[in-house]
């Protein structure tokens, strides 16, 4: 979709204002629910370079790595963040370079935009693509991260596939990448998928096409309901340590597990099952590719967003708070243009 006069309107207001509202780290550690250490304050509008875009921001996600950047601890891992804050979203081209083909002011994007937590943000033209026309911007800006984080894991594990009968597990559906990749997994192939949850998450992630749930406050998952041979693909999501050695009885041969590089200390088996494939996987790296994929499985029907609540951007503390005492269990989302009240708050 293009809006092609609101975003020459848009880029009139910027390069007369030279500055944007942006959320900011400064290289400290701060926890709920202060966030002393982010600064939301006018800072200039970034300039694109060859091969970049400057994208009017209209929804920025919140995930948990953005969260890491700035908790105790963040010192000791990548280094606790410094500038703008914001992993990926959505929002309107308002300028682009002549080496970024396919893309024209006016056109409405999402995917792996950093510094997104900001008016406007410089994205490479290589990390997104046009945003799924059935999606609102907010919705759209939710979904880069766990979309293309759970697209490629299960590429990895060798989807999309025409096998009938694929039995597929999802360690954890709850969250924003379980939920995903619960739909992902069905549009890309999968005939059943089963996964954990519990209390009123059993419900959620039934909405999103779950077909057989384990209450992980009842049973374990690999320990007490799965029987040996009985699963194709293992894509664990929320990486627990020695999942890997509990999960290889029921993996079939020739079937393959997937562990999500995370905090919680997961790795692949020391001693897997003959025939079984593992796989470790890294930091996602989709680009237009895959997000145009992604964005025709939303258009045909086949995904439904994840978003929960949605925040202006100035209340960005509120947000990370929110989300930090898990009162969600998919999305929330920011607002840079600061015309969207909480869907939570008064």
């Amino acid at each position: 979709m293009r809006v092609q006069a609101a975003a020459i309107f848009s880029l009139v207001e910027a390069a007369a204002a030279e500055t944007m509202l942006a959320v900011q780290g400064h290289g400290a550690s701060c926890y709920t629910p202060d966030w002393s250490c982010l600064d939301v304050k006018q800072v200039s509008i970034p300039s694109p370079g060859a091969g970049q875009m400057l994208v009017e921001m209209r929804g920025a996600s919140v995930n948990p790595v953005d969260i890491d950047q700035v908790e105790p601890g963040c010192q000791n891992t990548f280094g606790c963040k410094t500038g703008t804050v914001g992993t990926d979203g959505a929002g309107v081209v308002v300028k682009t370079s002549s080496s970024c083909s396919g893309f024209q002011v006016g056109d409405e994007v999402y995917g792996n935009i950093g510094a997104s937590y900001a008016e406007y943000a410089v994205v490479p033209c290589k990390q997104v693509a046009k945003k799924p026309s059935s999606l609102s911007l907010l919705d759209a800006g939710a979904i880069g991260v766990v979309a293309g984080t759970s697209y490629q894991c299960l590429q990895s594990l060798g989807l999309p596939t025409t096998q009938k009968g694929l039995k597929v597990v999802i360690t954890s559906g709850q969250g924003g990448t379980g939920a995903m990749a619960i739909q992902l997994a069905k549009a890309m192939g999968a005939t059943t998928i089963i996964t954990a949850a519990s209390g009123a998450g059993i419900e959620y992630v039934k909405k999103f096409g779950a077909d057989e749930v384990v209450d992980y406050h009842q049973q374990d998952l690999f320990d007490d309901y799965l029987e040996d041979d009985t699963v194709d693909l293992v894509f664990d999501n929320f990486g627990a340590k020695g999942t890997a050695d509990r999960a290889m009885h029921a993996i079939k041969k020739g079937g393959a597990f997937l562990v999500l590089f995370g905090g919680n200390g997961g790795t692949i088996s020391d001693n897997p099952k003959d025939g079984v494939r593992q796989v470790n996987f890294g930091r996602q790296s989709a680009g237009t590719k895959e997000f145009a994929q992604i964005a025709q499985y939303f258009d045909a029907g086949a995904l439904q967003p994840v978003t929960e609540a949605a925040y202006a951007l100035t209340n960005v503390a509120r947000c990370w708070t929110d989300k930090e005492e898990g009162k969600v269990f998919g999305k929330l989302v920011l607002d840079p243009s600061n015309k969207t009240a909480s869907s939570i708050l008064v």
